[in-house]
């Protein structure tokens, strides 16, 4: 006879497991102080994090001329051109594709890079039709392109770079080695279009520069990250402190205010797990993964396996009969990486007091019958941990890059600095291209991301107002419009992915962290903001475009 499962029982165990997610004030000081070590150690050492980007200045609003990119990101590939008027203002076109799995993972990388160079035609054809004639190429102007690659890979200039590892699922063997930017030119140059790629970035190094085209006057951009399908950052570090360089011909005799944007790909940090936390669900993920013993702060921070770290919780108490459901023959539970992060994002959303619609989420997403409200309040609990725990690495990896720059330790010592503005609207093209153009709003960005998480929180839908509607920049170097900040400068991180954007809590948990670090505390998060940076990716790689076109031209 089937023994009926205890409510009382599947909580305990419930609890049991999402205090096996759970790092507290200590793990997380000690987690950011070994983060501040590697950065430093990695920064005279050549591997496959904190990697120079070659790129050595900021945005300064007169930026002008147009510009392709391409984010190869997870699970999309979005083309877009993005029209720098000069004026800290720009016009963005763009279209998105899913990328399809076999191209994903392939023994050849031909058939990834041949689907994105058949996207950038089509996105020609459809939004600049111009470019896309057939008369002799040599008669059509060149568009220079930003290509923002989402994966691990070591700059060796501007425009080339060497790919190391895949990770977020992908395998692709036959890339490793290579040249990013030859791949994708080959796949261009094919297809005879009038596009050269000249500049290779990160979707962090993208979302820093975007997002410091745009940022509060009173502060300074620091720190580009990503927390969505996977998780990166990129931010600004002392030239003078980037000791694998030492020897590079181009840095010789730099400038001491020197900067070099370093993409930091930490997904990577801590693979002897001295310092990361694990349990026996992270160990399961991680001995099925593509990438064993590889990326292990990712498969504890980023959206890709949050949803299956779930998974493998649920079906773990199922084998024992905790729950009460049942599966149908089709859930999801049955499926690796079927649960999406999404998931857990809709769970949080839904009021701890009212559990109908969050049981109608866990009938209608797993696929399971006769659920209980233990079962429901068992679920939520676990998904909850398991992204606090997420939120809370993330804000480990925040605290550690703020201070390897210093930036807390150097109040006064910023430049003055100089404002733009910009808003964006947006059009759809026959194939749903979006048309963005941005332009000065001044000082309502802090109020509509305050309205943004108000509105979250009560009504527990999307972001109605996206935080980057109206925003500033600050950067030195434009000739208009000076001025100098407070004397405590503001330290500004630009974010973007869907964690960030949609599971309510993740901002909050990681201000509560960031709090906890003895080293920042609440004077030094008082001086810390962070806001959405949609599109970052593209625009950024844009503006990445934009300044290789500049060097080129100077060194011609």
């Amino acid at each position: 006879m089937m023994r009926l499962a205890s409510s009382d029982d599947l909580l305990v165990r419930a609890e049991e497991i999402a205090g096996l997610f759970d790092i507290g004030t200590k793990d997380v000081t000690k987690i950011t102080k070994h983060f501040v070590q590697h950065m430093k150690n990695e920064l005279s050492n050549n591997g496959a994090t904190q990697i120079p980007t070659f790129v050595t200045k900021m945005p300064t609003g007169c930026e002008k001329g147009l510009f392709l990119a391409v984010d190869l990101g997870g699970t999309n590939c979005r083309v877009c051109s993005v029209d720098l008027h000069g004026d800290s203002s720009y016009t963005l076109r763009q279209s998105k594709q899913t990328i399809p799995r076999h191209v994903m993972v392939n023994r050849s990388h031909k058939p990834l890079f041949n689907f994105v160079a058949e996207e950038i035609k089509s996105f020609l054809h459809a939004s600049h039709s111009e470019y896309a004639t057939l008369h002799a190429p040599d008669q059509r102007p060149t568009l220079k392109l930003g290509f923002t690659f989402s994966f691990t890979y070591e700059n060796t200039s501007l425009s080339h770079g060497t790919m190391l590892q895949w990770d977020k699922g992908w395998d692709i063997p036959d890339a490793l080695g290579r040249d990013p930017c030859e791949m994708l030119q080959t796949a261009i140059d094919e297809l005879a279009l009038p596009v050269q790629v000249s500049a290779l970035v990160s979707d962090s190094v993208g979302t820093l520069v975007s997002r410091s085209y745009t940022s509060p006057a009173n502060s300074e951009t620091l720190i580009g990250a990503i927390f969505g399908t996977g998780t990166n950052a990129a931010y600004v570090e002392r030239l003078s402190n980037v000791h694998k360089l030492d020897n590079h011909e181009q840095f010789q005799d730099s400038e001491p205010q020197k900067i070099m944007i370093i993409n930091t790909e930490w997904g990577a940090f801590d693979e002897n797990m001295v310092v990361l936390p694990s349990n026996d669900f992270d160990d399961m993920l991680d001995a099925a993964s593509s990438n064993p013993k590889r990326q292990i702060f990712e498969k504890r921070v980023s959206g890709l396996y949050l949803g299956e770290l779930l998974r493998l919780v649920i079906v773990t108490l199922m084998d024992k009969e905790l729950f009460q459901m049942a599966m149908n023959g089709n859930s999801p539970l049955t499926i690796a990486y079927a649960v999406d992060s999404s998931f857990l994002t809709s769970l949080a959303r839904e009021s701890s007091e009212n559990l109908v619609n969050a049981k109608t989420q866990v009938e209608e997403t797993l696929k399971v019958q006769g659920v209980s409200q233990g079962d429901v309040q068992a679920i939520r609990m676990m998904a909850r941990a398991i992204a606090r725990r997420s939120a809370r690495l993330a804000a480990a990896a925040l605290a550690a890059t703020i201070i390897q720059s210093g930036r807390l330790t150097s109040v006064g010592s910023s430049p003055c600095s100089s404002t733009t503005s910009v808003n964006g609207t947006k059009k759809k093209s026959m194939r749903g291209d979006a048309e963005v153009s941005r332009k000065s709003l001044n000082g309502f960005r802090k109020a509509l991301s305050h309205i943004n998480r108000l509105v979250r929180k009560i009504l527990g839908t999307l972001r109605l107002l996206p935080t980057d509607t109206s925003t500033q920049g600050s950067f030195a170097g434009r000739p208009e419009g000076k001025h100098c900040g407070p004397r405590e400068q503001l330290i500004d991180i630009g974010i973007d992915g869907s964690l960030f954007e949609f599971y309510p809590a993740f901002e909050d948990d990681i201000h509560e962290a960031l709090r906890e670090v003895p080293d920042i505390g609440t004077e030094g998060l008082r001086r810390i903001t962070m806001g959405l940076t949609k599109d970052g990716s593209g625009v950024g790689a844009a503006l990445v475009a934009q300044l290789a076109h500049e060097v080129e031209t100077l060194d011609n």
